[in-house]
């Protein structure tokens, strides 16, 4: 990780657009060139971060994506700016647009998460596991592939996954009304059965167990 003093800072951000800001100040940038700068803050005195930084995180989750062909942003740069206490990843943005901008223009919906159950299980069967997968993060590609963004909390494992670990990845969906909604309408029950047939789980009674597990997430019977 690169040191960056203030005055090289200023003169990166230039002129940039904030995209994003909270309280505490600016978090996403996009620069002169049409890069984008993500800033990171340490949230808490006692944190994992301490070992491993929200920014090295991002980074990290860009390799294990590249390393199984996975679309997602290119990173240019990895900063410590001790003037401001922020860790900064600067990145060209990855082309295309987001899934729920794609569902939004109700073009190809069923197709288009059809596809993206099949992208949703190729990642828990490779052992990728993404805590803040949502439809705003996941990106369709000019030649059609699903990518990932907004990657800090993205890890892979070793082991394969248990079903309790891809029954809480179905979690995220629940918290954006544009996603649940979307998921609704296809029908949360094929969502599952699609999800099942494309991803390796077997036998049956962990194909059944899974099942029952989501509808009751999301508040469904599975009777």
């Amino acid at each position: 990780m690169e040191k960056l003093d203030n005055k090289s800072y200023k003169a990166l951000i230039k002129g940039a657009e904030t995209l994003t800001e909270d309280l505490y100040g600016k978090k996403v940038l996009k620069l002169k060139d049409g890069r984008i700068a993500k800033l990171f803050r340490l949230k808490r005195v006692f944190s994992s971060a301490l070992l491993m930084p929200y920014a090295r995180r991002f980074v990290r989750g860009v390799k294990i994506l590249e390393n199984h062909n996975i679309p997602t942003v290119n990173v240019t740069g990895l900063y410590k700016i001790p003037s401001i206490k922020r860790d900064m990843v600067v990145y060209h943005p990855l082309k295309g647009e987001s899934l729920r901008e794609m569902i939004a223009k109700k073009e190809n919906t069923h197709e288009l998460i059809s596809q993206f159950i099949s992208f949703f299980a190729k990642l828990h069967d490779n052992r990728i596991y993404f805590r803040a997968i949502h439809f705003n993060n996941v990106f369709i590609t000019p030649k059609g592939e699903f990518g990932l963004i907004d990657i800090s909390d993205l890890h892979w494992s070793p082991l394969p996954f248990i079903i309790s670990k891809r029954v809480r990845n179905f979690k995220p969906f629940l918290h954006y009304t544009e996603d649940r909604k979307a998921l609704e309408a296809f029908s949360l029950d094929k969502f599952i059965d699609i999800y099942i047939k494309k991803s390796k789980i077997k036998p049956k009674n962990r194909q059944i167990k899974l099942k029952k597990a989501v509808l009751q997430l999301y508040g469904e019977s599975d009777e």
